[in-house]
Protein backbone atom coordinates (compact mmCIF):
# COMPACT_ATOMS: atom_id res chain seq x y z
CA UNK A 1 0.00 0.00 0.00
CA UNK A 2 1.77 3.00 -1.31
CA UNK A 3 0.29 5.49 1.59
CA UNK A 4 -0.69 2.93 4.35
CA UNK A 5 -1.56 5.61 7.14
CA UNK A 6 -4.17 6.98 5.17
CA UNK A 7 -5.78 3.97 4.03
CA UNK A 8 -5.91 2.50 7.16
CA UNK A 9 -7.87 5.89 8.54
CA UNK A 10 -9.74 5.33 5.44
CA UNK A 11 -10.80 2.12 5.85
CA UNK A 12 -11.57 2.24 9.57
CA UNK A 13 -13.71 5.69 8.70
CA UNK A 14 -15.50 3.42 5.88
CA UNK A 15 -16.02 0.37 8.22
CA UNK A 16 -17.97 2.99 11.06
CA UNK A 17 -19.88 4.48 8.06
CA UNK A 18 -20.95 1.41 6.79
CA UNK A 19 -22.05 0.44 10.44
CA UNK A 20 -23.40 -3.25 11.75
CA UNK A 21 -24.67 -5.68 8.99
CA UNK A 22 -26.25 -8.99 9.79
CA UNK A 23 -24.64 -11.50 7.98
CA UNK A 24 -26.73 -12.98 5.29
CA UNK A 25 -28.00 -16.50 5.65
CA UNK A 26 -26.78 -18.22 2.79
CA UNK A 27 -28.41 -21.94 1.75
CA UNK A 28 -26.24 -24.27 2.54
CA UNK A 29 -24.01 -22.78 4.61
CA UNK A 30 -22.47 -25.26 6.73
CA UNK A 31 -21.19 -27.04 3.66
CA UNK A 32 -18.21 -26.45 2.16
CA UNK A 33 -19.13 -26.96 -1.57
CA UNK A 34 -22.48 -25.24 -0.89
CA UNK A 35 -20.15 -22.37 -0.05
CA UNK A 36 -18.27 -22.68 -2.83
CA UNK A 37 -20.80 -22.42 -5.43
CA UNK A 38 -22.19 -19.60 -3.70
CA UNK A 39 -19.10 -18.21 -3.75
CA UNK A 40 -18.25 -18.19 -7.50
CA UNK A 41 -21.89 -16.90 -8.03
CA UNK A 42 -21.33 -13.91 -5.68
CA UNK A 43 -18.11 -12.80 -7.29
CA UNK A 44 -18.03 -9.98 -9.38
CA UNK A 45 -22.22 -10.01 -9.02
CA UNK A 46 -24.55 -9.38 -6.06
CA UNK A 47 -26.43 -10.90 -3.27
CA UNK A 48 -29.43 -10.56 -5.06
CA UNK A 49 -28.24 -12.47 -8.50
CA UNK A 50 -26.51 -15.26 -6.74
CA UNK A 51 -29.61 -16.37 -4.60
CA UNK A 52 -31.44 -16.32 -7.51
CA UNK A 53 -29.12 -18.23 -9.44
CA UNK A 54 -28.60 -20.61 -6.37
CA UNK A 55 -31.73 -21.87 -6.29
CA UNK A 56 -32.28 -21.80 -10.28
CA UNK A 57 -29.42 -24.15 -10.48
CA UNK A 58 -30.66 -26.13 -7.23
CA UNK A 59 -33.96 -26.51 -8.92
CA UNK A 60 -32.14 -27.81 -12.15
CA UNK A 61 -29.85 -30.34 -10.54
CA UNK A 62 -30.11 -33.70 -8.17
CA UNK A 63 -26.80 -32.76 -6.11
CA UNK A 64 -23.03 -30.96 -6.52
CA UNK A 65 -21.99 -34.34 -8.10
CA UNK A 66 -24.69 -33.89 -10.90
CA UNK A 67 -23.60 -30.10 -11.11
CA UNK A 68 -20.02 -31.00 -11.16
CA UNK A 69 -20.64 -33.08 -14.36
CA UNK A 70 -22.63 -30.24 -16.02
CA UNK A 71 -21.30 -28.67 -19.61
CA UNK A 72 -20.26 -24.94 -18.94
CA UNK A 73 -23.49 -24.10 -21.13
CA UNK A 74 -25.88 -26.01 -19.11
CA UNK A 75 -24.93 -24.26 -16.32
CA UNK A 76 -25.20 -20.85 -18.13
CA UNK A 77 -28.68 -21.86 -19.21
CA UNK A 78 -29.54 -22.39 -15.70
CA UNK A 79 -28.14 -18.73 -14.47
CA UNK A 80 -29.09 -16.82 -17.56
CA UNK A 81 -26.29 -16.26 -20.23
CA UNK A 82 -27.00 -12.22 -19.24
CA UNK A 83 -25.15 -13.48 -15.66
CA UNK A 84 -21.96 -11.18 -15.71
CA UNK A 85 -19.49 -13.39 -16.93
CA UNK A 86 -21.76 -16.68 -17.50
CA UNK A 87 -19.79 -18.53 -19.54
CA UNK A 88 -16.33 -17.86 -17.62
CA UNK A 89 -18.10 -18.18 -14.49
CA UNK A 90 -19.58 -21.75 -15.78
CA UNK A 91 -16.09 -22.99 -17.02
CA UNK A 92 -14.15 -22.28 -13.53
CA UNK A 93 -16.92 -23.70 -11.20
CA UNK A 94 -16.74 -26.59 -13.12
CA UNK A 95 -12.74 -26.72 -13.46
CA UNK A 96 -13.06 -26.37 -9.33
CA UNK A 97 -15.65 -29.37 -8.90
CA UNK A 98 -14.05 -31.78 -11.43
CA UNK A 99 -10.39 -31.00 -9.03
CA UNK A 100 -12.15 -31.53 -6.19
CA UNK A 101 -13.78 -35.15 -7.48
CA UNK A 102 -10.16 -36.13 -8.99
CA UNK A 103 -8.65 -35.25 -5.59
CA UNK A 104 -11.17 -36.92 -3.20
CA UNK A 105 -13.33 -38.97 -5.17
CA UNK A 106 -16.50 -36.73 -4.37
CA UNK A 107 -17.96 -33.64 -4.24
CA UNK A 108 -16.91 -32.87 -0.90
CA UNK A 109 -14.36 -30.92 1.35
CA UNK A 110 -14.70 -32.88 4.85
CA UNK A 111 -11.37 -33.93 4.71
CA UNK A 112 -10.20 -30.35 5.32
CA UNK A 113 -12.57 -29.63 8.07
CA UNK A 114 -10.15 -31.75 10.31
CA UNK A 115 -7.05 -29.91 8.82
CA UNK A 116 -5.38 -27.07 9.90
CA UNK A 117 -6.32 -23.43 8.21
CA UNK A 118 -3.25 -22.62 6.94
CA UNK A 119 -3.38 -26.04 5.03
CA UNK A 120 -7.31 -25.89 4.46
CA UNK A 121 -6.33 -22.30 2.48
CA UNK A 122 -3.45 -23.85 0.24
CA UNK A 123 -5.29 -26.84 -0.57
CA UNK A 124 -8.25 -24.43 -1.74
CA UNK A 125 -6.17 -22.16 -3.33
CA UNK A 126 -4.55 -24.46 -5.79
CA UNK A 127 -7.54 -25.84 -7.35
CA UNK A 128 -7.93 -25.37 -11.12
CA UNK A 129 -10.17 -22.73 -11.90
CA UNK A 130 -10.24 -21.30 -8.57
CA UNK A 131 -10.00 -17.13 -8.35
CA UNK A 132 -8.82 -14.93 -5.39
CA UNK A 133 -12.46 -14.05 -4.07
CA UNK A 134 -13.97 -17.34 -4.06
CA UNK A 135 -10.92 -19.24 -2.25
CA UNK A 136 -10.83 -16.45 0.24
CA UNK A 137 -15.03 -16.53 0.94
CA UNK A 138 -14.57 -20.38 1.39
CA UNK A 139 -11.60 -20.36 3.58
CA UNK A 140 -12.91 -17.88 5.79
CA UNK A 141 -17.02 -18.96 5.76
CA UNK A 142 -15.82 -22.48 6.04
CA UNK A 143 -12.91 -23.38 7.73
CA UNK A 144 -12.50 -19.73 10.11
CA UNK A 145 -9.15 -18.10 7.87
CA UNK A 146 -8.64 -14.55 8.32
CA UNK A 147 -9.26 -13.12 5.04
CA UNK A 148 -11.52 -10.73 3.69
CA UNK A 149 -13.00 -12.11 -0.17
CA UNK A 150 -12.08 -9.16 -2.58
CA UNK A 151 -13.46 -9.15 -6.14
CA UNK A 152 -12.90 -6.44 -8.87
CA UNK A 153 -16.18 -4.65 -8.31
CA UNK A 154 -14.79 -4.40 -4.22
CA UNK A 155 -11.47 -3.21 -5.19
CA UNK A 156 -12.70 -0.57 -7.39
CA UNK A 157 -15.08 0.82 -4.77
CA UNK A 158 -12.06 1.35 -2.67
CA UNK A 159 -9.49 2.48 -4.74
CA UNK A 160 -12.52 5.61 -5.10
CA UNK A 161 -12.33 5.33 -1.12
CA UNK A 162 -8.84 6.13 -1.02
CA UNK A 163 -8.59 3.13 1.27
CA UNK A 164 -6.67 1.17 -1.84
CA UNK A 165 -4.85 2.11 -5.17
CA UNK A 166 -4.39 0.13 -8.48
CA UNK A 167 -0.65 -1.18 -7.47
CA UNK A 168 -2.74 -3.56 -5.23
CA UNK A 169 -4.17 -6.82 -6.45
CA UNK A 170 -7.25 -8.04 -5.09
CA UNK A 171 -5.53 -10.88 -2.87
CA UNK A 172 -3.04 -8.84 -1.50
CA UNK A 173 -6.04 -6.09 -0.38
CA UNK A 174 -8.08 -9.19 0.88
CA UNK A 175 -4.96 -10.04 3.05
CA UNK A 176 -4.36 -5.89 3.62
CA UNK A 177 -7.66 -5.63 4.87
CA UNK A 178 -7.63 -8.96 7.15
CA UNK A 179 -4.83 -7.55 8.71
CA UNK A 180 -6.47 -4.62 10.08
CA UNK A 181 -10.28 -6.06 11.69
CA UNK A 182 -10.06 -8.19 14.53
CA UNK A 183 -10.02 -11.73 13.52
CA UNK A 184 -13.75 -12.41 15.01
CA UNK A 185 -14.59 -9.52 12.93
CA UNK A 186 -14.01 -11.22 9.67
CA UNK A 187 -17.15 -12.89 8.75
CA UNK A 188 -19.07 -9.49 9.57
CA UNK A 189 -17.05 -7.13 7.65
CA UNK A 190 -17.09 -9.66 4.65
CA UNK A 191 -21.37 -8.49 5.13
CA UNK A 192 -20.73 -5.08 5.38
CA UNK A 193 -18.31 -4.66 2.37
CA UNK A 194 -20.66 -6.59 0.05
CA UNK A 195 -23.54 -4.77 0.92
CA UNK A 196 -21.68 -1.45 0.21
CA UNK A 197 -20.99 -3.31 -3.13
CA UNK A 198 -24.23 -4.74 -3.82
CA UNK A 199 -26.02 -0.85 -2.91
CA UNK A 200 -22.95 0.53 -5.17
CA UNK A 201 -23.53 -1.66 -8.29
CA UNK A 202 -26.86 -1.11 -8.74
CA UNK A 203 -26.85 2.91 -8.40
CA UNK A 204 -26.69 5.31 -11.28
CA UNK A 205 -23.04 5.97 -10.90
CA UNK A 206 -22.19 2.56 -11.41
CA UNK A 207 -22.37 2.30 -14.60
CA UNK A 208 -19.81 5.32 -14.97
CA UNK A 209 -17.19 3.21 -14.12
CA UNK A 210 -15.16 0.57 -15.76
CA UNK A 211 -16.47 -2.84 -16.17
CA UNK A 212 -14.70 -5.42 -14.27
CA UNK A 213 -12.04 -7.40 -15.74
CA UNK A 214 -11.86 -11.45 -15.79
CA UNK A 215 -8.97 -13.08 -14.35
CA UNK A 216 -5.50 -12.96 -16.16
CA UNK A 217 -4.74 -16.42 -18.12
CA UNK A 218 -7.23 -19.29 -18.91
CA UNK A 219 -8.84 -21.78 -16.44
CA UNK A 220 -6.36 -24.72 -16.09
CA UNK A 221 -6.82 -28.25 -16.89
CA UNK A 222 -6.23 -31.49 -15.50
CA UNK A 223 -4.21 -34.11 -17.21
CA UNK A 224 -6.75 -36.62 -15.40
CA UNK A 225 -10.16 -37.28 -16.57
CA UNK A 226 -13.45 -37.64 -14.48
Amino acid sequence: MKNAPVAIKKFSGLLKKLGDVKPMEFPSADDPIAVLVMSFLLWESTTEKSLAAYARIMEQVVDFNDLRVCMPHETVEYIGPRYPQALDRAQRLRAVLRNVYLREHAVNLTKLQGSGKREARKYIESLEGIVPFVSSRLALLSFETHVIPVDDQLRTLLIEAEVSDNSVENAELGSWLAAHVKAGDGPATHAALQHWVDEQVGSPASTERKPVSKPKGPVKRSKATA
